[in-house]
C-alpha cells in the first residue's frame, strides 16, 4: 500500500510500505480522510522530537472498517468510523478514572515510533473506534480530534453569559475554540493574531472583536475588549511572547487556559501573575468523554468546520503540501488528505 513516510527533517516521501497486520483485538481501517496537524508540520521540520523516522504520521482521521479481528464485536465491515488516536494502557490509575490523556504509557498514533494514518490503511484497537455520525462527511470526522482538543480547553474556561474571553492565536485550534466558546453565549470573544486573513475568518465565525498586535494595540480599539483585561484568555500558540501577552491581557483574578504547545521553556513575569492573582491552567489533548461529546455535536458544527478547511487533496500530494505548510503559506489553514 502507499503511505507518506517521514524519513527525517524535511524528508517526506510518498512510497510503498508493507500492508498492516490486523490482530484479534484490532480492526483494519481504510483511511478516507486524514488531517495535517500543526504538530505534524513541526515534526516534519524536526523541531519537536516527537516523530522518530522512519514513520507514518497522522492522528486526525476517519475511515471505513475493512476487516475486524475476532475480538472486535461492536463494529462491522463497511461501518464509517472516527478513531480515538490516544491508546492508553487501560491499566494505570489515570486510565481507570478516564483520564487517558494523562496516561504515562499511552501511545498516540502518528507520533514517536507509532505509525499513524497518512496511509491507505491502518490497523487500530477496536476500543479506539467511534461511529461517525451519518450526517457528516469523512472530512468532518477527521476534524473530531482537534475539536476534542479545543473542547477540553473551552470546558476549562468555565464560560457563562457574563464571561469576556480573549483567544490568542487563530490557527485551527484557536478558531475551533472560538466556535465552541460562542455556543456557550459569552458576553464577548476577542481574537488576536498577526495574520489578517485568519482574523477575517474569526469575524466570520462569530468573534466580537479581532486585532493584529503588529498593526494595532488593544488600547487603540473602539470599545476595547481588553481594557482592564478579560475574564478568560485561551492561549492557542504556545510561545513565550504570546503566553506573556496572555498574562497581560487577563483581568485581575482572571484565568488563562494554555492549549498551545510549542516552546518548551520560557521566561514569564511572575510578579504580574502573582499580583493579579491570575490562574493558569494547562489543557492537554482530551478524554473519551470529550470525544463522545464532540461526535454528538459534529452534525451541527459541520457548516462552521467547512470554513476551516482550506484544501482537500489526495494523499499523493502530501509531500508538496507539507512543504507549503512548513513555509507558512497563508492560503492554507486546514488541509485534509483523502484516499
Amino acid at each position: 500500500m502507499k503511505a507518506l513516510v517521514f524519513h527525517g527533517e524535511c524528508d517526506l516521501r510518498y512510497e510503498e510500505v508493507p500492508f498492516p497486520e490486523t490482530k484479534d483485538n484490532e480492526a483494519l481501517i481504510r483511511v478516507k480522510a486524514v488531517g495535517i496537524c500543526g504538530s505534524d508540520v513541526h515534526g516534519y521540520l524536526g523541531k519537536t522530537g516527537r516523530r522518530t523516522p522512519p514513520m507514518i504520521m497522522g492522528h486526525e482521521f476517519s475511515g471505513m472498517v475493512e476487516k475486524v479481528g475476532s475480538a472486535v464485536k461492536n463494529f462491522k465491515i463497511g461501518k464509517k468510523v472516527v478513531v480515538f488516536p490516544s491508546a492508553g494502557c487501560r491499566h494505570c490509575s489515570y486510565c481507570q478514572k478516564g483520564a487517558v490523556n494523562q496516561c504515562p504509557d499511552k501511545k498516540v498514533l502518528g507520533s514517536f515510533t507509532t505509525n499513524g494514518a497518512m496511509a491507505e490503511y491502518i490497523s487500530v484497537r477496536g476500543d479506539l473506534l467511534f461511529p461517525l455520525p451519518i450526517e457528516n462527511e469523512y472530512t468532518h470526522g477527521a476534524l473530531a480530534e482537534p475539536l476534542g482538543v479545543a473542547l477540553r480547553a473551552v470546558n476549562k474556561a468555565d464560560i457563562h453569559p457574563e464571561t469576556t474571553i480573549t483567544i490568542v492565536g487563530s490557527g485551527v485550534i484557536g478558531l475551533m475554540c472560538l466556535i465552541l466558546a460562542k455556543r456557550q453565549k459569552p458576553k464577548t470573544v476577542a481574537v488576536v493574531d498577526i495574520v489578517d486573513s485568519r482574523l477575517d475568518l474569526a469575524l466570520e465565525l462569530g468573534a466580537d472583536f479581532v486585532f493584529n498586535p503588529k498593526t494595532c494595540e488593544p488600547s487603540g480599539l473602539t470599545n476595547d475588549p481588553l481594557h482592564g483585561g478579560t475574564d478568560v484568555v485561551i492561549e492557542a500558540v504556545g510561545v513565550a511572547k504570546t503566553v506573556q501577552q496572555s498574562i497581560q491581557w487577563a483581568a485581575r483574578g482572571g484565568k488563562i487556559v494554555i492549549v498551545g504547545l510549542s516552546q518548551k521553556l520560557m521566561e514569564l513575569d511572575m510578579h504580574e501573575i502573582v499580583n493579579k492573582e491570575v490562574r493558569i491552567e494547562g489543557s492537554f489533548l482530551y478524554n473519551r468523554q470529550d470525544f463522545q461529546t464532540i461526535l454528538k455535536e459534529l452534525p451541527a458544527l459541520g457548516p462552521s468546520l467547512d470554513k476551516l478547511i482550506s484544501l482537500i487533496a489526495p494523499l499523493r500530494e502530501g509531500v508538496n503540501l507539507f512543504k507549503r505548510l512548513a513555509e507558512m503559506d497563508e492560503k492554507l489553514l486546514k488541509v485534509i488528505l483523502t484516499d
